[in-house]
């Protein structure tokens, strides 16, 4: 099966060097934008410079946001997070919902989560972008179960072969990948199926 290579980063992993990262044979990337409710303090310090590094290194990329959401509420407040830090960026990729955090949306239901998730996707896709949802294999085997996700998945699972049985389009395989242009380790993607995900037919040409 076809698969392209990709990145995900955020200010955690400091300031990258996009021509090396580029140049080291990386086809994508995404990009974290923040966390959390539409709070300037909690915008990614490096989303803007991550954002013009991969424009100007010519780096297709998406972004995801790493989601606290226990109600419908908080989901719009995330929602309007991510499209005001994206306003004015053309994205290859989707923008991801990241559900994964047990304190908060891992308490609810999991019909309260789906709710949760189309209210984000309602909000994101009405802007005109692409959605996903990030989480690990766990969670899509016990909490993200509905196949409404069927067409968004990215999953997580550090191994050599994702044994996540249902559909999915993008692949975390490690959060300790190497490349040149990045200090220290950096979480390592597989894109799959991909004219179903771009933002903009034939973006990763």
């Amino acid at each position: 099966m076809t698969r392209l290579k990709g990145i995900d980063v955020s200010e955690h992993n400091g300031k990258i060097d996009w021509k090396k990262v580029k140049k080291s044979g990386i086809d994508f990337a995404i990009l974290r934008v923040g966390y959390g409710k539409n709070l300037n303090k909690q915008d990614d310090k490096y989303f803007k410079a991550n954002a013009k590094g991969c424009k100007k290194a010519g780096i297709p990329f998406g972004v995801y946001i790493y989601s606290y959401a226990n109600s419908v509420e908080k989901a719009k407040s995330e929602a309007e997070h991510v499209l005001r830090q994206i306003k004015g960026l053309k994205l290859s990729l989707p923008v991801f919902y990241d559900l994964e955090d047990e304190a908060t949306t891992g308490k609810c239901s999991n019909k309260k989560i789906l709710k949760i998730a189309k209210e984000f996707y309602s909000y994101i896709t009405s802007a005109g972008y692409k959605f996903g949802v990030y989480a690990n294999k766990y969670w899509f085997t016990t909490k993200l179960t509905d196949k409404w996700y069927d067409k968004y998945r990215w999953v997580a699972q550090y191994a050599k072969k994702c044994t996540y049985k249902g559909d999915y389009f993008m692949w975390q395989y490690s959060d300790t990948g190497k490349v040149n242009g990045i200090n220290g380790d950096v979480d390592m993607d597989y894109l799959y199926k991909k004219d179903k995900c771009l933002q903009t037919k034939n973006s990763l040409n």
